[in-house]
């Protein structure tokens, strides 16, 4: 009973370490990188679609979109994940650079006062 219990948790520790996430890459690059180890292009994608998420919730929307871009353009031109995340990742962008150009703006209005 102790042979089958332990060839149990063994088998059970194996399968377990062999379906851990993959750990966030810290570039796109690297990320397009892993995923071509993956095999099937919907494994490809969904990866990177999960790292273009992580990209954007880490603000590396150059990244994120860099990634998105990749899927639709060698894996899935319709995955509405990958769409989805450019979407985001530019109106982030966009909303920071509206941010930074007021804070000038601001700036320099009180260069006089």
């Amino acid at each position: 009973m102790k042979k089958f219990t332990l060839a149990v948790l063994t088998m059970v520790i194996a399968l377990s370490a062999g379906c851990a996430p993959k750990p966030q890459a810290a570039t796109a690059d690297q990320a397009i990188e892993q995923s071509k180890s993956m095999g099937a292009p919907q494994e490809q994608a969904k990866y990177l679609v999960s790292q273009a998420n992580a990209f954007v919730n880490s603000q590396k929307f150059d990244d994120a979109i860099a990634s998105a871009k990749y899927v639709l353009a060698n894996l899935d031109a319709n995955s509405v994940e990958a769409k989805n995340i450019i979407e985001k990742a530019t109106a982030e962008i966009k909303a920071m650079a509206e941010q930074k150009a007021q804070e000038l703006k601001n700036k320099l209005n009180n260069i006089g006062n």
